[in-house]
């Protein structure tokens, strides 16, 4: 059962109905259609931050608003969460876990409001948010359940995922060793999650985050939840 929630505000852009509400124990902005009653799944998506300390996860960035806003627009619920402060750098992984927990309970909230079932859920997040993913997938176990992670200018040198995988960075080795195509092909070829993954390293940018890439990283949803 949800904890009690409220709803801060609701504004409608192009007739995509946009909420900030808060409910079990996590804020987020929510996107659906105007109207719509049947949705095809759900997409969470989380913002960038600075990793030596780290703020809340913001809503307002336009590159999660154009992804949402997409996929609200064809038939899905999305959400961009406010995660918590984390600790950043001085412990990894543990912030790698924190976030996990919160796209949880983002995704547990919308399912019970649009009555969506969670296992329908893909995760994504820009910088940040990407690395603290790929990390949560592959050390826990938070969203095993979710159908994909997109993973725009992330990167690890894990590749143990327990979901399907979606990279994209520029070109210029930005983000470490592995990211982009180079991450998805450094997947095991025998990992039950690689046929299901793919990578793109994008050789129009060079800079970190420095592609506009809605388009490929709702393609590539709409693949795990069609």
């Amino acid at each position: 059962m949800l904890s009690c929630g409220k709803s801060n505000n609701s504004v409608t852009n192009a007739n995509i109905k946009e909420t900030v509400e808060t409910k079990n124990g996590i804020t987020y902005k929510s996107f659906v259609a105007n109207g719509a009653s049947n949705f095809k799944g759900i997409l969470v998506m989380g913002s960038g931050n600075d990793e030596n300390n780290p703020t809340v996860g913001g809503l307002d960035e336009s590159t999660d608003i154009d992804l949402c806003t997409k996929a609200a627009q064809n038939g899905y619920v999305a959400a961009i969460v406010q995660y918590r402060k984390t600790p950043g750098l001085a412990d990894w992984n543990t912030s790698a876990q924190e976030i996990g927990e919160d796209y949880n309970s983002c995704i547990v909230a919308l399912s019970t409001e649009f009555g969506v079932d969670k296992s329908k859920s893909v995760v994504g997040g820009y910088s940040y948010a990407s690395f603290m993913l790929l990390t949560n997938s592959a050390y826990y176990n938070d969203l095993n359940y979710c159908k994909g992670l997109l993973a725009p200018c992330g990167g690890t040198a894990a590749t143990n995922f327990k979901i399907p995988i979606f990279a994209i960075a520029c070109s210029g080795n930005n983000e470490g060793d592995y990211s982009g195509a180079d991450l998805y092909n450094h997947i095991d070829a025998n990992s039950p999650i690689k046929a299901a993954s793919g990578g793109v390293t994008d050789n129009s940018c060079s800079t970190h985050c420095g592609g506009i890439w809605t388009e490929q990283l709702y393609a590539k949803m709409i693949t795990w939840i069609p």
